[in-house]
């Protein structure tokens, strides 16, 4: 029979769960006000960012001009550039949720370093069978044949933001891997929990061994994947008016699960223990697994993402240009008209470097899709053939 309910237990655990959201918080308006800056210059330079990506145009198309703009409202180079990171890729709660990890980074990062360690060869493994044997493109090949889509390439609005990498440390660069970090810390959290649902081991340690090797093939799954679908292609569903990227879609697939997931398992689990085990202890472990998985997280992405990456992009849109050859198209918006035009093929595209041949102004923006046509050099329309 199972036991009756330890309330002051459950409701201690509950607070210790909750610890991370207390702290997120603060550590949110913190990095708003400190690194990002609220006052008006702030907020003028931001809304003249948001004025392009509403455009549909790529920020680095307009260096020049976002340059003189920041020296004129007496804003710092790097701080200007972190507000524009900020635009583009914006730190939600989920990710200030993970903060506290970094008060206690050394000993996480000794923690951590057997998955680490065990996970190299493992990502290796995954990336020759899903990149080099092709298994990914073929894939997603199926589904444009099998589903009726189309698989197109347009530019996103972010491309070329992050700087080399002599200039990795830059903040700005680090928001930018950090914003891709709570994709693959979950992930941990939510193989831990599966074991522990699924085996309820007496000795702690085997379950960990098993969720590391359970988090290791995921994390090499999905971390590679996302790491290649950056190369800007896109799913488009004519018979129901839907434009998303295939990153995107992604996402939309495997956040549900894992979010809904984790919700079921860690209050299925809290319950249980509240009745005929330790709530505080299983809370505890929780947050260390969370800490654990979070260091492993930033460890691939500020590692194998960031040296593997560059390639793993470019041998994907190789395969994509050589299995797809898709079009590549510029997604515009002015004056409250979007005009989706095909430019060119994705390798023509890449061949120019996705950028334009010279710098553009503001004053551009009031006239697209005219100034952008003219900077790049635009084919006969392949669809009118």
């Amino acid at each position: 029979m199972a036991g009756t309910i330890d309330l002051e237990n459950l409701l201690w655990a509950l607070g210790i769960l909750l610890l991370p959201l207390l702290l997120a918080i603060p550590a949110r308006i913190f990095y708003q006000t400190l690194f990002l800056g609220i006052g008006p210059a702030e907020r003028s330079y931001r809304a003249m960012v948001q004025r392009i990506l509403d455009a549909g145009m790529q920020v680095e198309h307009f260096r020049d001009a976002l340059s003189n703009e920041s020296r004129k409202l007496g804003i710092k180079p790097g701080k200007a550039r972190l507000n524009e990171t900020d635009l583009l890729y914006p730190l939600g709660l989920a990710h200030f949720l993970l903060t506290p990890m970094v008060l206690i980074l050394p000993v996480l990062a000794v923690a951590a370093l057997p998955i680490v360690i065990l996970g190299a060869p493992v990502l290796w493994a995954l990336e020759i069978i899903l990149i080099r044997q092709r298994l990914l493109i073929n894939i997603i090949k199926r589904l444009e044949t099998w589903f009726g889509k189309q698989i197109i390439h347009i530019p996103d609005s972010g491309h070329g933001h992050v700087s080399e990498s002599s200039t990795i440390l830059e903040t700005s660069n680090m928001a930018v891997h950090f914003y891709k970090v709570p994709r693959v810390v979950f992930l941990g959290l939510f193989a831990w929990l599966i074991i522990h649902w699924m085996f309820r081991l007496e000795t702690g340690l085997i379950e960990i061994i098993l969720a590391s090797v359970l988090y290791i093939f995921m994390l090499g799954v999905i971390g590679i994947i996302t790491t290649a679908l950056e190369s800007d292609l896109v799913l488009v569903d004519p018979s129901k008016g839907r434009i998303m990227p295939i990153s995107d879609w992604l996402d939309s697939m495997l956040n549900p699960i894992v979010g809904v997931g984790l919700l079921f398992l860690l209050g299925r689990d809290l319950m249980f223990e509240a009745r005929d085990g330790n709530a505080v202890l299983f809370a505890l472990t929780v947050l260390i697994i969370l800490y654990c998985a979070t260091a492993v997280g930033i460890t691939f992405q500020w590692g194998y993402a960031w040296w593997r990456g560059k390639q793993i992009r470019v041998q994907f849109e190789a395969q994509a240009i050589e299995k797809l050859n898709p079009f590549s198209y510029d997604l515009t918006r002015n004056r409250g008209r979007i005009q989706l035009n095909v430019r060119c093929t994705m390798a023509e595209r890449l061949a120019d470097q996705i950028g334009p041949k010279r710098e553009l102004s503001f004053a551009d923006l009031d006239n697209l899709p005219s100034a952008h046509s003219g900077v790049i050099t635009s084919p006969s329309n392949p669809l009118k053939k």
